[in-house]
């Protein structure tokens, strides 16, 4: 028992230690190659002045870089340096920019470092716009017949994600309503398709139906420069969501 109290206790050490130690020091980066990015570039399919960027760079140990002394510039903006508070004292540090257009139909981010080099970081080509209006599909359903829907001209959507919310029976406590969504279902498409739900999967044992979700997403990799540690990437993504309620 002393040694799993031990064990234990080890372990809580090294986790408060790990995660208290703070992020790595802008001081020790002086080149790029030094440094992997995460780019992560929201686009709405609908509506461009809804988009946002948010940057995770890294260290060569795997550690975050975390300082206001580093700038991240999208199309010559600078992003905000932000850090997110997590249980157990974990934080996560990152550069975002909301609300931000794209130029020429680009989005171009740079680093500063801490040096004052300023240095290319990545880019990516934005998503064409489309129109959800072109998702149809009657808003309510039942659940006795099969579930249609048809789209079109949704460009650069290659995705589409489908989750199932039900409602849970409790014989016990019947004034209380429980809802558990079901893992979803992925399904490659193109522009222009239909697909079709049978009423064989709209109805279960013990749980009722009550909310089908569809994302239509469309995502693309960009360019990253190649001086940056491997596994840096920049995506850009966007995406339509539907959802239908069932009698």
């Amino acid at each position: 028992m002393k040694r799993l109290l031990f064990i234990f206790l080890l372990l809580c050490n090294y986790f408060l230690f790990t995660s208290c130690s703070g992020p790595a020091p802008a001081s020790k980066i002086t080149d790029i190659s030094q440094v992997k990015a995460d780019i992560d570039i929201y686009q709405s399919l609908s509506n461009e002045k809804d988009n946002s960027v948010s940057v995770i760079l890294y260290d060569q140990k795997g550690k975050e870089i975390g300082s206001d002394s580093i700038i991240v510039w999208v199309n010559q903006k600078k992003t905000e340096y932000k850090v997110m508070q997590h249980l157990y004292y974990s934080k996560n540090y990152y550069y975002r920019i909301e609300n931000i257009l794209p130029e020429n139909k680009q989005y171009t981010l740079d680093i500063q470092l801490k040096n004052g080099k300023k240095i290319f970081l990545g880019s990516a080509s934005t998503i064409q716009l489309s129109n959800p209006k072109n998702i149809i599909s009657t808003q309510e359903a039942s659940r006795d017949e099969d579930f249609p829907i048809s789209w079109s001209n949704l460009h650069e959507v290659n995705t589409l994600y489908i989750s199932k919310s039900f409602k849970i029976k409790n014989d016990k406590e019947p004034n209380i309503q429980t809802f558990i969504e079901e893992p979803g279902d992925t399904i490659k498409i193109n522009a222009d398709g239909n697909y079709i739900i049978g009423k064989e999967q709209l109805s279960q044992r013990g749980k009722r139906l009550s909310k089908i979700g569809f994302k239509f997403t469309a995502q693309k990799e960009g360019v990253i420069n190649p001086r940056l540690l491997k596994g840096s990437y920049v995506k850009i993504y966007g995406y339509h969501e539907k959802w239908i309620s069932f009698k």
